[in-house]
């Protein structure tokens, strides 16, 4: 398994086995929630190769680089758009020059994460029909130093890459050679953080959701952590904020903030 030791640098030169996140990340709490949606994408890529043959367009979205199923324990942090709305909530993915769906949904995730050197990502968009999930797509992908970019300053930190890997066909079993394209930025989110009762009278909202669904639909980011921030940016996955004391921040909001700590841990370790 690609998986190993993620190693930093102290300011004294020495080394850490892990950064402050990927070690708490190792708590049976935050395994458990991970185990338990892994266990729920078991029977969703069970559910898509039935519904493949209904949906043509699964057999071409559904892809790993490696070995699955898989055990996980790292902390995710999700690539999300400007105010996370609904039918626009993460940044953009590109497969085979194809663009994978944005949405929302319970299941869906555009996540970035290291494990040891590598940087992976695991991507899925979900629909339901017929009292069962499916995926629309899923992407679990890992690049080696070299097959992505990561550019770190005062304003933003931009990873991307454009990279052809070879990557197993979940649906039909058979070994492809794709291309996988991205560029996530996260800005600065300070200054840019704003409450739900601030986001819901401003008139930029209404742009936005008038753009995007209207502002009946719910609110997306805001509904799940109370705020919104009107710039893209990484986020920490759910089952983090779930357990951001765990992880030593006193609120969803103090975790947020600091989300720029853990991508300096191991891109300038």
């Amino acid at each position: 398994m690609l998986i190993g030791k993620i190693r930093i640098k102290n300011e004294g030169g020495g080394w850490f086995a892990m950064c402050n996140v990927c070690g708490s990340a190792a708590a049976p709490e935050y395994g458990a929630l991970v185990a338990k949606m892994l266990e729920e994408d078991k029977a969703r890529l069970s559910f898509s190769r039935a519904m493949a043959a209904q949906f043509s367009g699964i057999t071409k979205s559904v892809y790993t680089s490696i070995n699955w199923p898989v055990k996980l324990v790292y902390p995710m942090f999700e690539a999300r758009a400007a105010y996370a709305v609904p039918n626009n909530y993460f940044q953009n993915l590109t497969l085979d020059g194809e663009r994978l769906g944005n949405s929302f949904a319970h299941g869906a995730m555009r996540s970035v994460f290291f494990a040891g050197d590598r940087l992976m990502l695991f991507s899925k968009s979900v629909s339901f029909r017929d009292a069962g999930e499916f995926f629309t797509s899923f992407l679990l992908l890992h690049l080696e130093k070299g097959e992505y970019k990561a550019a770190l300053d005062d304003s933003e930190l931009r990873i991307t890459a454009d990279v052809e890997k070879p990557m197993m066909n979940l649906i039909t079993g058979k070994a492809e050679r794709k291309r996988v394209g991205f560029s996530f930025v996260h800005q600065k989110v300070a200054g840019r953080i704003v409450s739900k009762e601030q986001v819901t009278q401003s008139a930029r909202f209404r742009e936005v959701y008038g753009r995007y669904g209207g502002a009946g639909y719910k609110a997306g980011s805001i509904d799940i952590e109370g705020y919104a921030i009107t710039v893209p940016h990484f986020a920490p996955h759910p089952y983090l904020l779930q357990l951001h004391e765990r992880f030593g921040y006193e609120s969803n909001r103090q975790f947020q903030e600091h989300v720029e700590d853990y991508f300096r841990a191991h891109l300038q370790g």
